[in-house]
């Protein structure tokens, strides 16, 4: 439940059909493999309460499925502090990527790479001046993280603007600080709680202005509710496209979900890619015990995927660093 409700049942979801397609052909090692799913309603403290609950009971070896930053930041340092796998979360928050969060196992490509996808991309084109909505509580994370890209690729960071991850308290101010200034390109790192009506208003007067959206978003609803104004805006992801049945990863999810009557999104499929990395952790493991598992995850070497291969070691945690760029087209759907 929460605000952003969506994200952690869509993950959820990918995660069980995963784990469900694995017990339906024995498990690991002939054992079924559980998932406890608790609700942390989009908060810190209440994830460190359940966090704290699921590291108590010791049939638990491995943490799975977290979502935002706040929420995955607090996890992954716990779950370093005990000594526990955290494997896969909805967030490319830095924190995950370094040494705090050292039993992290991350399956998909960071912020850091995300933003630059996008800033080679404009600066390719010759733009210069960039524009960036952030969510007012990570600014001090995430503004620093696009300004050394920035300086990195030859780009200027024109203006800032911080919306509110709760609601669209702040769209008002944030809208009137980028009236004030003339990015060529605004990127936006946010979810739908505040983007929705953000981009309702926005993008119908700055048709011309490139709107990139960084992959923490369930971009199926924000393109549904956006309806005749969705046109224009792009995004970047990191799971391959759920129509490019090309891939293996693709082939296999459609059906379960199916089976399962769950919405097939980005965010699903990015639970399933979770459930596999978790699932070949587990087969690689000598022993079922915690430490077993994060052995055995840094042991997964090439988890292929069609896409990409997930791969792990004793010193890398991070997975993947697939990145795609999209566009919402007026008649061809995303381009």
């Amino acid at each position: 439940t929460g605000p952003q409700a969506g994200f952690g049942a869509a993950m959820r979801d990918g995660i069980k059909a995963a784990l469900l397609a694995a017990n339906r052909n024995g498990g690991i090692g002939g054992r079924p493999v559980h998932l406890i799913s608790l609700d942390d309603v989009g908060d810190k403290a209440k994830t460190e309460a359940n966090v704290g609950e699921l590291v108590a009971n010791r049939q638990v070896v491995g943490l799975t499925g977290c979502t935002t930053r706040p929420c995955s930041e607090a996890a992954a340092l716990l779950a370093a502090g005990e000594g526990i796998a955290l494997v896969g979360a909805f967030s490319g928050t830095p924190l995950l990527y370094g040494d705090k969060a050292a039993t992290t196992f991350t399956t998909r490509a960071s912020y850091e790479r995300e933003l630059q996808a996008i800033v080679k991309h404009y600066r390719l084109l010759g733009a210069e001046r960039f524009g960036f909505v952030h969510l007012e509580d990570a600014r001090a994370t995430n503004v620093p993280l696009l300004e050394s890209i920035l300086a990195r690729e030859g780009g200027k960071l024109m203006v800032t603007a911080g919306v509110d991850r709760k609601g669209p308290s702040l769209n008002a101010a944030a809208i009137r600080t980028l009236d004030a200034n003339k990015p060529e390109v605004l990127i936006i790192l946010a979810n739908n709680a505040p983007l929705t009506g953000f981009l309702r208003e926005y993008a119908p007067r700055t048709l011309v202005l490139p709107k990139m959206v960084i992959s923490f978003v369930d971009r199926e609803k924000l393109l549904a509710d956006l309806g005749k104004d969705a046109p224009g805006v792009g995004f970047s992801v990191v799971v391959p496209e759920y129509t490019k049945e090309k891939y293996t990863v693709v082939r296999n999810f459609l059906p379960e979900a199916r089976a399962m009557n769950i919405p097939v999104t980005p965010v699903s499929l990015e639970g399933y890619i979770t459930g596999l990395a978790l699932l070949e952790g587990l087969r690689q493991a000598r022993n079922d015990s915690r430490g077993g598992l994060i052995e055995g995850m840094g042991r997964v070497s090439a988890l292929d995927l069609g896409y990409t291969s997930i791969r792990f070691s004793k010193s890398e945690r991070t997975g993947s660093r697939f990145v795609d760029l999209s566009l919402a087209s007026r008649n061809a759907g995303l381009v």
